[in-house]
């Protein structure tokens, strides 16, 4: 469970980045380059997100159609934006994305996530980076994992999912679009 919880925490902090953000940032090479106000989008239908944060290796798949691509982070799970103090997704001049966010995650402590996402946003891409946990009332959240994610579109969502639903690897199904979701999206 608290792999779930852990996978949950570092993909709202990575994917925390379309909220209010300033015109440009200066990125960690000195070039100040514009924030976008959201990645690409992605291409409708199911996608299978394997993320890795230290030892752990979680594989989810969510359902998306434009609207829910807008209200769930590019990272592939719920993202509650109001959290983040700082949030950045630039283009660079290879035309991949860096993005950095610093989030408030409550008792699962601050978090400051950076790093560099390479690929087809709307098809297939990978993210490499770190994320630092300080204040978490868990005291094995807290320090600093490195954090990778392939995410790649499957095809068409199946006919009993809706959008916006996310299945983890319990086989659980949930709504990733409602923010602060907790009920199995399964029977609605």
């Amino acid at each position: 469970m608290y792999a779930i919880r852990n996978f949950l925490g570092a993909a709202v902090t990575i994917g925390a980045l379309a909220g209010c953000q300033p015109a440009t940032v200066v990125d960690p090479d000195g070039v100040a380059r514009t924030n976008l106000q959201r990645p690409p989008p992605r291409q409708p239908g199911l996608w299978e997100t394997r993320l890795t944060i230290g030892d752990t290796v979680t594989t989810t798949m969510v359902c998306l159609d434009e609207k829910v691509d807008r209200k769930v982070d590019w990272m592939g799970a719920q993202g509650t934006r109001g959290n983040c103090s700082e949030n950045a997704v630039t283009r660079q001049d290879d035309n991949s994305l860096r993005f950095a966010s610093v989030c408030d995650m409550g008792a699962r402590g601050q978090v400051v996530t950076r790093g560099v996402a390479r690929g087809d946003i709307s098809l297939r891409y990978e993210a490499e980076g770190t994320q630092v946990t300080t204040g978490a009332q868990l005291p094995i959240a807290n320090g600093e994992r490195a954090v990778k994610v392939d995410a790649a579109w499957k095809g068409a969502c199946p006919k009993e999912w809706h959008p916006g639903d996310m299945s983890i690897p319990s086989g659980v199904r949930y709504d990733a679009a409602a923010i602060g979701a907790a009920a199995p999206a399964a029977g609605r």
